[in-house]
């Protein structure tokens, strides 16, 4: 009896840990599936703020703050300092906001696909590129690196 104990507790410990380290093609189905529910959380061009500070920085520490990783979220306030809402600028929002854009007094929401990827096994990240779905002036690529933070999968870091 002893012994089928300890076999059946020597088969539970080695699923746990089979199971408990990085899977790269769960991290990347998982990611991707995050990453196009935070694409598509507004329509393409939908006015998601006010051009205010007080009203970007409520959006951004909104519900749209689900798919960002503490440390994204502590870089918010800093990313607001830069946009320039006192001035006209063609394109006043920092790279790492290029999910934004400002038309007139509105902020809009722009909308990207996924065209490549790559996965960090060693740092626990995928890496997508990705590109706005406008054509022209306005269009834009930038890649975006997600990490798992507390079971789900979330933006680490927006770059151009």
């Amino acid at each position: 009896m002893n012994k089928g104990r300890m076999i059946l507790l020597a088969g539970v410990a080695f699923l746990l840990t089979a199971c408990g380290g990085f899977e790269p093609e769960t991290a990347l189905n998982e990611s991707r599936e995050q990453l196009t529910a935070f694409f598509t959380s507004y329509e393409d061009d939908e006015v998601v703020a006010d051009y205010t500070q007080e009203s970007v920085t409520a959006f951004l520490e909104g519900d749209i703050s689900n798919y960002f990783s503490d440390h994204f979220k502590n870089e918010i306030p800093g990313l607001i300092e830069q946009i320039p809402f006192d001035d006209a600028h063609l394109d006043p929002m920092p790279n790492e906001l290029d999910f934004i854009r400002k038309i007139e007094n509105e902020v809009r929401w722009v909308e990207y696909k996924i065209n490549d990827y790559e996965i960090d096994s060693e740092d626990e990240q995928v890496e997508f590129f990705v590109e706005s779905k406008e054509f022209g002036i306005n269009s834009s690529s930038v890649s975006i690196i997600m990490i798992q933070e507390d079971g789900n999968w979330k933006i680490l870091a927006i770059e151009d």
